[in-house]
């Protein structure tokens, strides 16, 4: 007799165990899929934050440069050359007149 008590109880449990496991299927699937969504975050995020790094240092780089060129480029363009101080004249060497070196005889 202890033989149809022992099958009745594990009939039992059988039966309690699929209908428990049928209402929580959902759920455990649900809990799966959030396990492998925080896993996949998990090893993608040091990846992408790297790759935004790059592009920021990228940016941020091309950014100092225009900076700096249109500083260079504004200071160049504002600057005028001083005009020079006209320098003295030039005293004559020789202050006697001007004379041909060959003189024309008329023919």
């Amino acid at each position: 007799m202890l033989v149809p008590h022992v099958f009745r109880t594990f009939l039992g449990i059988c039966l309690l165990s699929c209908l428990a496991c049928s209402g929580n299927k959902e759920r455990i699937v649900q809990e799966k899929v959030a396990e492998q969504v925080a896993e996949f975050r998990k090893k993608e995020a040091p990846k992408c934050r790297a790759a935004l790094l790059v592009e920021a240092g990228r940016i941020a780089d091309s950014l100092l440069l225009y900076e700096a060129l249109a500083e260079v480029n504004d200071s160049l363009r504002n600057r005028h050359p001083f005009r020079p101080v006209k320098p003295p004249g030039i005293p004559p060497i020789d202050s006697a007149a001007v004379k041909p070196l060959f003189e024309d005889n008329g023919q």
